[in-house]
């Protein structure tokens, strides 16, 4: 299919794809294939689920084991005392070494060890050095607020639910950008067979501006019907020109998707594309859509995730509005010695000495307004997510239905599109053939083929529409990715 000379210098400043041939077609499935492999929003979306993952872990390591040391040192000096003119001195050191961990049921475990050094130079003291140490288990419990594995694990939950809403918000991104590539591609179809079509309605007019001027050598028809031929064939060849630039930007927007943009190290690539046919899709019954999208709208589990995190929060606010109220229970092994802290160690080892206490502890701030305005405002958030989701459902079922009565209406526009089609193929053909045995004026084929243009590009948006509403049922119903043989994977594990 070729462009005469004087067409392709009209065109050329504008071209924004060269010529292609077999070996360059791009199909359906390639193009998703490297949609998903390159786009940016895409791989954008992909982040999220990991980002939610670590947030969980963030949460996780509330429980983790810590690890904690210290130390101090304090020497005092006086100068003077009551039973000592020359003054007095002291040296007293102290190590500390342990870990705790909490438990999700709000228990807090602390094991360490302490070794406490002093020495003085005190007369009073029977002896100036003295080495102690102890091995000691310490458990809190919180007995009202903070206690029970939901009030300590409603963040860690929170988080879970977080990931869960993530996710499903990474599949509705997948879902889109499945529909728009999808959609990108057919209109590069479109736009495609319009350029095809322009350019087999330029050949047509040059062949009726050769037939009139022959015509008008034999004195058969006037300079009139010459000039109506020649404006005939630059409409044409303006038709060309726009198909062209509207091509390449439908190109432009398919390659965005794809994440394949050309830079100045490589030249714009030129593929074709799959025909937009005739045969559309059955129509499923709107019980088995609707049905489907209940099940699968991402919008839909997303919210009901963010529901879930409402409801840990209404929890953990709840269990603030209660006092606390701690039981510590302590136990420890002890030991003593005057000279050497190995020795001290020994004994608390061998527990020689022992020390406990069991104990409780209470604060609360008077009235607990500002508690019982958090556990109130979470319950309202909670409220709000429920009517929300009441009104997602609500907004999917009206998108649903438009969508299924789209595709069903639009079914019969391409059949009726088809039908004028191939009325007005033979109307053109009858004013042709008339014009040609002296019976019918110029004029009267030009509109004849007009008609007939009119009558094709309708047909090819009608089955463009129809590819649209085949897609956004099936992105509505989660149909999308059994239409692209594409099972989701999700970025974490």
């Amino acid at each position: 299919m070729k462009l005469t000379k004087q067409a392709l210098l009209l065109v050329l400043p504008l071209l924004m794809l060269p010529s292609v041939n077999a070996e360059e077609m791009l199909s359906l499935e390639e193009a998703v294939n490297i949609t998903i492999q390159n786009n940016y929003a895409y791989r954008i979306a992909k982040l999220e689920p990991q980002i939610a993952q670590e947030f969980i872990t963030r949460q996780e390591s509330a429980f983790d084991t810590r690890l904690f040391a210290s130390g101090t040192v304090t020497q005092t000096e006086q100068s003077a005392t009551f039973s000592q003119v020359d003054g007095t001195s002291s040296d007293s050191r102290n190590w500390r070494v342990g870990a705790s961990k909490q438990l999700e049921q709000g228990t807090t475990v602390i094991a360490q060890t302490n070794l406490n050094r002093r020495s003085s130079n005190a007369g009073v003291n029977i002896g100036n050095l003295s080495q102690a140490s102890d091995f000691s288990l310490t458990v809190r419990q919180p007995l009202m607020s903070g206690f029970g594995r939901e009030a300590n694990t409603a963040a860690l939950e929170r988080a879970r639910a977080g990931l869960l809403q993530s996710v499903e918000s990474y599949r509705a991104s997948i879902q889109n950008i499945l529909a728009n590539v999808e959609i990108a591609y057919w209109t590069v179809a479109l736009w495609q067979e319009k350029l095809e079509l322009d350019e087999s309605n330029l050949r047509v007019a040059e062949a009726l501006l050769d037939e009139a001027r022959a015509r008008q050598r034999i004195g058969m028809v006037t300079q009139i019907e010459v000039l109506q031929a020649e404006a005939a064939k630059a409409q044409r060849l303006e038709e060309i020109i726009t198909s062209t630039q509207q091509l390449g930007d439908a190109f432009d927007q398919l390659l965005a998707y794809m994440g394949t943009l050309p830079n100045n190290t490589n030249p714009e690539p030129t593929h074709q594309v799959e025909l937009l046919n005739n045969e559309g899709e059955a129509v499923p019954e709107f019980s088995v859509v609707w049905n489907q999208a209940m099940r699968s709208d991402p919008g839909l589990a997303a919210q009901e995730a963010a529901i879930q995190q409402r409801e840990w929060d209404e929890i953990a606010a709840r269990s603030s509005t209660k006092p606390n109220l701690d039981l510590v229970v302590t136990g420890a092994y002890t030991g003593v010695d005057d000279d050497n802290a190995q020795t001290a160690y020994e004994n608390a080892l061998d527990r020689d000495g022992h020390a406990w206490s069991v104990g409780v502890e209470f604060n609360m701030p008077w009235s607990m307004r500002g508690e019982k305005a958090d556990l109130r405002i979470a319950g309202k958030r909670l409220e709000q997510e429920n009517i929300r989701l009441l009104e997602l459902k609500q907004g999917l079922f009206r998108e649903v239905r438009s969508a299924w009565r789209s595709l069903q209406s639009i079914q019969q526009s391409v059949e009726a599109a088809s039908l004028t089609v191939k009325l007005q193929e033979a109307a053109f053909e009858r004013e042709k053939s008339k014009y040609e045995e002296g019976l019918s004026a110029f004029r009267d084929v030009l509109e004849a083929q007009n008609d007939l243009d009119q009558a094709r590009i309708r047909l090819l948006r009608s089955k463009l529409q129809r590819r649209s509403s085949e897609i956004e049922v099936a992105r509505l119903s989660g149909a999308i990715f059994d239409r692209h043989g594409i099972t989701p994977v999700m970025p974490v594990e």
